[in-house]
C-alpha cells in the first residue's frame, strides 16, 4: 500500500507540474480530479465497510491429532459497490499447549454478494483449539487506504489424544486395605450389606441365601450372591509439563494424556475402580474418580483447559502433600521428565503398595542407571511414538 501511496504522489506532483506548464481548462480539470480521487476512494470505502459482515464455521466439532479439516470464512458484502481486496486473518490458538497459528487470506467480493473461503488445516497436538476470525481488512480500488473491521468471531475444536490399544496384566487385589463402600462389579462376595446377584440354587448353596419371597412367586428356589467389597484403590498420577531440553516436549505431554487415557479407559471396561490426578496452569490439583464414561468424558473435558507448566513435578509434589492420609494399591506415576529425587521419592511413598514409574521418553534417549525396577517400583521408559509396548508391561 505504500507503494502504491508513492505513485499517487509522483501522479500527483506530475499533474500539478502539467497544470503549471500549460495553464489552461483541461490541465485544471485533470489536476482537480487527481486531487478528489483519494476522497473518492475513502467514500467508496467507508461505504462498504458498513456493509461487511462474516461468518466462521468449521467442519468438524472433534477429531483427531494429524487428521485434516476444514474452517469456512464467509464474508457477506451487502453494499452496492464491489471489495476488491479484502484480506482476512485467523488466530489459532491451542489452550493446552500454548501454541498459536496466524492464517491470512485475501480475496474479491462482489457487490450484495457472499465470498467463502476454505482453510484446509491439521493439528499435531491434542487439545482445545480455539479458532478466531480477528478481523477483515478492505481496501479501495488503488490499495490508497484501508479499513479494518474488527471481528473476534470463535469456534471451538477438540483435538481428541488417541486411544493407544493396551493389554496390560490385571493383578488387582480385592483383599481389603482400607475401609471401603465401593464393591466388586465382576467378582461376588461374603459381604451381605450388598446383594451382588440373584440365581438359581445350586447343589452346596447356603441356605441363609434362599431368597425365600422370589422364591415363592417363581415357584423356584432363587438364591443371593453377596458382594464382595473392593477397597483396592488405583490412583493414576500424570504431569503435563514442558521439558524445556526436549525438542519434542509437546508430543511427549501428548503421549503423557494419552497413558493416562488408555490406561484408565482400559481400567473402565474391566470394571477396575480408579482416580486420576493431574496439576493446571492455575496451580491446583485436580483428583477425580473413574466410575462411569461420564466420569471419564469430563476428564477428558478437564484436562484440555488444563495448560501446560514449567516445574515439571508439580502433580507429583502436590499429590504426595494433599493424599497423604489416602492409601493406594497403586501408584501408577506418568511424566514426559525423569528426576533421581522424584524416583527415591516414589519408591519409598507409604501410602502405597506398589508404584510404576512410566517415564515417557525422547525417540532415542538413554536411561540413567538409577531408574530400575525394585522390590516396591516398577520403572518403564517408552518412546513417545511407542507406548503400545510399554502399556502392555504395566501390572494394574
Amino acid at each position: 500500500m505504500l507503494q502504491n501511496k508513492i505513485i499517487y504522489l509522483l501522479f500527483l506532483a506530475s499533474m500539478i507540474l502539467f497544470f503549471i506548464l500549460f495553464i489552461d481548462d483541461m490541465s485544471l480539470i485533470i489536476l482537480i480530479l487527481t486531487i478528489i480521487f483519494p476522497f473518492v476512494q475513502l467514500f467508496f470505502l467507508f461505504s462498504i465497510s458498513r456493509n461487511i459482515n462474516a461468518v466462521l464455521n468449521t467442519e468438524n466439532v472433534t477429531l483427531h491429532r494429524n487428521k485434516e479439516s476444514k474452517i469456512i470464512v464467509n464474508i457477506r458484502n451487502k453494499s452496492i459497490f464491489p471489495v476488491s481486496c479484502a484480506v482476512a486473518t485467523l488466530k489459532i490458538t491451542n489452550t493446552l499447549t500454548g501454541e498459536e497459528q496466524l492464517l491470512t487470506t485475501m480475496m474479491p467480493v462482489s457487490a450484495d454478494n457472499e465470498q467463502s473461503i476454505k482453510f484446509s488445516v491439521s493439528y499435531a497436538h491434542c487439545g482445545k483449539i480455539n479458532i478466531t476470525l480477528k478481523k477483515i481488512k478492505i481496501y479501495d480500488y488503488i490499495k490508497l487506504f484501508s479499513k479494518t473491521i474488527f471481528l473476534n468471531i470463535t469456534q471451538e475444536i477438540i483435538v481428541l489424544p488417541s486411544l493407544v490399544k493396551c493389554s496390560p496384566v490385571i493383578e488387582t487385589s480385592l483383599m481389603g486395605i482400607t475401609e471401603n463402600d465401593e464393591f466388586s462389579k465382576i467378582k461376588p462376595g461374603d459381604d451381605c450389606s450388598e446383594v451382588f446377584n440373584i440365581r438359581e440354587y445350586s447343589y452346596g448353596d447356603k441356605l441363609n441365601r434362599i431368597h425365600w419371597n422370589l422364591t415363592t412367586k417363581l415357584d423356584n428356589m432363587m438364591v443371593k450372591e453377596y458382594s464382595l467389597p473392593v477397597s483396592s484403590q488405583i490412583i493414576i498420577v500424570f504431569e503435563f509439563c514442558n521439558d524445556n531440553n526436549s525438542e519434542d516436549v509437546f508430543y511427549k505431554n501428548d503421549a503423557a494424556i494419552e497413558t493416562a487415557m488408555s490406561l484408565s479407559h482400559f481400567m473402565l471396561t474391566n470394571n477396575i475402580s480408579h482416580k486420576l490426578c493431574w496439576f493446571d496452569v492455575h496451580k491446583t490439583l485436580h483428583t477425580e474418580k473413574i466410575l462411569s464414561e461420564d466420569d471419564f468424558s469430563a476428564f477428558l473435558g478437564s484436562i484440555f483447559v488444563s495448560g501446560t507448566y514449567n516445574d515439571c513435578f508439580n502433580t507429583f509434589i502436590h499429590h504426595k502433600t494433599e493424599n497423604i492420609d489416602q492409601q493406594f494399591s497403586h501408584t501408577i506415576y506418568i511424566s514426559p521428565v525423569l528426576s533421581d529425587e522424584i524416583y527415591h521419592n516414589l519408591s519409598v511413598l507409604n501410602n502405597t503398595r506398589k508404584t510404576t514409574y512410566f517415564h515417557i521418553d525422547d525417540a532415542q534417549c538413554e536411561v540413567p542407571d538409577f531408574f530400575k525396577t525394585t522390590e516396591t517400583t516398577t520403572a518403564i521408559s517408552v518412546p513417545f511414538n511407542a507406548l503400545s509396548e510399554g502399556l502392555s508391561k504395566v501390572w494394574i
